[in-house]
């Protein structure tokens, strides 16, 4: 992995806690929708059979866990870099009625360990890497995907015509105006992260990613602007 980018989520937005609790919380990037179309992609594939988990860039699970909860996993492992996140993550699982497992991880290193899941999860983390280590990532995900099981991927993609800087110009502007009840420091806290450590692509180059390393896209993404989930299974 690119030294710059693993830096770049090593799980510093933690030490931004309550302004991150704010985003999530008021629902300014969709984690509710989103978090809906999660549960109902498990449903459809899982409901009433075990399934194996690893959930890569855990945070600290407090939109996963309530999902988890109607739908429990056999088994849970958790990843994070952010030991404060992991923390978190602990006590949110708690209540989970399957063993937890949380490891102070990076993605594409927990993706190497030789262990097959039923269901890969991540949410807001891909974008952090660069280009040619998302790649990767959907080359290990493929390698560490049980057969039938699920890659479910939720994150903040680029529109087709819009430049990285397009985006970042686009992005900042619509949480000027929709992001109510933040703070100026908070607001410039968040743009800084942003333009520091988000690298979004668009979502043809993820599925053209994605297939190379042996997986197929599964319909019905339903994007919340920015924000999507891309479901895969392998080919």
């Amino acid at each position: 992995m690119n030294a710059d980018v693993k830096s770049a989520y090593s799980g510093e937005i933690f030490d931004l806690w309550d302004t991150y609790e704010k985003v999530v919380v008021k629902d300014f990037m969709f984690h509710a929708a989103l978090g809906e179309e999660v549960e109902r992609a498990l449903r459809e594939r899982f409901e009433g059979r075990a399934f194996s988990l690893l959930d890569l860039g855990c945070g600290d699970a407090h939109v996963f866990a309530p999902i988890l909860r109607r739908i429990p996993p056999a088994s849970y492992k958790g990843i994070d870099l952010s030991d404060t996140a992991l923390a978190l993550a602990a006590e949110n699982l708690k209540s989970l009625p399957c063993p937890v497992q949380l490891a102070h991880s990076d993605m594409l290193s927990a993706l190497s360990e030789g262990v097959s899941y039923d269901v890969l999860h991540s949410s807001f983390v891909l974008h952090h890497l660069a280009t040619e280590d998302k790649a990767e990532f959907f080359r290990r995900a493929s390698r560490a995907l049980a057969p039938g099981g699920l890659l479910l991927l939720v994150d903040t993609m680029r529109e087709e015509d819009e430049t990285r800087d397009d985006y970042l110009r686009h992005y900042f502007a619509w949480i000027e105006k929709d992001w109510t009840g933040l703070s100026r420091a908070e607001k410039d806290a968040i743009f800084d992260h942003v333009s520091t450590s988000d690298y979004p692509e668009p979502l043809s180059l993820l599925e053209q990613q994605a297939r190379a390393a042996g997986l197929k896209r599964l319909p019905g993404d339903v994007p919340h602007r920015w924000h999507h989930l891309m479901r895969f299974e392998r080919a």
